[in-house]
This record gives structure tokens, sequence and C-alpha cells, in this order.
């Protein structure tokens, strides 16, 4: 039993943790760099905010792992990334072919809990960031919703996955958002903002199932009215789902960094607004024995904050192909640009 009397104030239970590396972030970049550093002797601290790995990936947002092996018309057909992230698809084309995500789940926490040199710390959140000077980072500190500690992690090194870059931004690394003109890099693919948005917004997924018996389907309240009105849900195949289901985006012309929440609950409400349409409008005969099996709780982030380094990669560095002596990593996807 524990029994503890009134205090007027109580700090949370903390806990110090020393590496030669701290990476923040657990999506494919954060997991590959954790898994390089700790192979080549190096102690890692890899720090996660959600329960699993993956990030994009993970089974709470279920987007493909896909780079230079993709078919979607840039003819790469014999491309493919090499180094972890070409051993992680290839254990999990061994183990998965079907695609479970949550498969890959467990592929992702089996390699990380494999490695020695690899503390991991799930479901921590790092929000502050202690410098000892201007310019060089001493410690970050976290905080474990699932088991109440205080995390400060102390390193030389620091390594920020994080997707919306925290520890940079905390530590005041320069850094943009939005769109540049097609003038300040000479880009041929500039948007117009007017036309385009600042930005490429979030999408949700969603999985239906087949349970061989009529299912009914009340909307809740806040599901989209007349959904079936937009123009591209009008061509809406009941066939489309997961990945296929890109274009249910939004927030592109919001912060989605700090209107992420108010992005999902836009996309639920455009999710469930078209499952009503499919179940209740009789537009699609069919559907009578089909629910919804699951649906995205965490929206597949595409862009917020770029840091400044001492390069910038730009649309000729794409178009060109150019190759840089000092590259540390490959990107095998076209250039994208989505109207918001």
């Amino acid at each position: 039993m524990i029994k503890s009397e009134f205090a007027p104030h109580r700090s949370a239970r903390e806990e110090n943790l020393e590496a030669d590396l701290i990476i923040v972030g657990g999506g494919m970049s954060g997991v590959c760099a954790a898994l390089t550093a700790a192979r080549a002797g190096i102690r890692v601290v890899l720090v996660q905010d959600r329960p699993v790995l993956g990030g994009n990936a993970s089974s709470e947002i279920r987007l493909w792992i896909l780079g230079a092996t993709s078919h979607m018309g840039n003819n790469n057909r014999w491309a493919r990334e090499g180094g972890v992230i070409n051993e992680i698809l290839v254990e999990n084309l061994y183990r998965n072919k079907e695609g479970n995500p949550l498969i890959l789940d467990t592929i992702l926490l089996e390699l990380v809990t494999n490695e020695p040199n690899i503390t991991l710390l799930l479901n921590t959140m790092v929000y502050e960031v202690e410098k000892t000077d201007d310019h060089t980072i001493g410690s970050v500190i976290g905080f474990c919703s699932q088991n109440a500690t205080r995390y400060v992690m102390q390193a030389p090194l620091f390594c920020d996955a994080s997707g919306d870059g925290i520890i940079a931004f905390l530590s005041g690394a320069s850094f943009r958002m939005g769109a540049e003109s097609a003038d300040e890099f000479g880009e041929g693919f500039a948007p117009n903002v007017e036309d385009y948005g600042e930005l490429l917004g979030h999408s949700l997924y969603f999985y239906t199932k087949d349970v061989g018996q009529p299912v009914h389907f009340v909307a809740p309240s806040f599901a989209l009215k007349n959904v079936g009105d937009l123009p591209r849900i009008r061509n809406f195949q009941v066939q489309e789902d997961g990945c296929r289901l890109w274009w249910v985006e939004y927030g592109g012309r919001l912060d989605t960094i700090h209107q992420s929440e108010e992005i999902k609950w836009e996309l639920w409400r455009v999710i469930y607004g078209i499952w009503d349409l499919v179940k209740n409008s009789g537009k699609y005969p069919g559907t009578e024995n089909l629910t919804l099996e699951w649906v995205g709780t965490i929206p597949g982030k595409r862009e917020s904050r770029r840091f400044e380094g001492d390069y910038m990669l730009t649309q000729t560095d794409v178009v060109e192909q150019r190759e840089h002596y000092d590259a540390v990593s490959f990107g095998g996807w076209s250039l994208d640009l989505h109207p918001a």
C-alpha cells in the first residue's frame, strides 16, 4: 500500500539518461539513424512520442514506405534504396507479404530492441531543450505519459528526426514554413501560393470490411453533410482504401503544426461523411455488408518546418540529379505538389 500525506507541491518522477547520441523521433528516419549508430558502437537513446515506431509508416497512420521503387509514372522499375531501409523492407516482405501494418510495427520494434546500444523510450514527448551556450545543446527533457516519468537526457550529439523539428525549433535554429517564390531559387515548379496554398496538407486513411451480413451505419453528428457535392468525392470508388485515399487531404492553407488537431477533426468529418454517403445515399449498391474496420486517429503529415542548413536542396538538385560528395541520405520520390 502507498499512502502519502498532503503536500503543497509535488514533482514528477525524474530519471537521468546519458548517451553518445540522443535521437528524437522514432519514424523511419529516426529508426534508421538509431540502428546505424548503434551498430557502429555508439550508445543511443531513441525517443518516440507514440506507442509504436515507424511514424507515417506505423499502424497508426499506415502510409507505405515508398521512394525510388515507385512505378507511378516514374519508370524507376529497377531502382531501390539501399542500407538499413532496404534491410527493413526485405524483412517486411519476407514476414509480411500481405502488408499488415501491425506486423511492420513488430519488425521495427524487434530491430531496435535487439540492439544493446539502443535505449528506447516510447510515449515520450520531448518538450524542452537546455543549452550550455547559444549554439550548444546540453540536454533535452521529455515526459512519458504512460509511466509519469520526466527524462533528462544528456549527450554530446543530438539528432532531430521528430518531423516538426521540435529540437531544432526549441534550440532557436533558423527555419522556414511555406513556399518560396519561383525567383528565390529559380524553381520553375514553385507554386503560385494563391492557387496552391502554402503547404501540403495532412491525410487520414480508413479501411472497410465485408462482414457477410447487412451493417447499419448511423453517422456521428460531426460528419460532413452533403459530402457528395465535393468534386473529388463524386468519383470515389468503394474499393479505395488505405494509401489510395491520399487525396483525403486538408490543411495546406493552415498551420500544419499548431492547427494539427483542427485539421484532424476536419478530416474525420470528411471520412465519416464519405461513409455516410456510401451506406445511406443509395448510390453505392453492393455495400450493404460493408463496415468501417479502421479509421486513422493520427493524421499523416506531409510538411511543416524546414530548417536551414549550410546547403538548401532545390528543384534544380532533383531535376539535374546533382550528386553531393557529403551526401548522407537518399530520396526516391518525385517532386509532388498538392493544391490546397
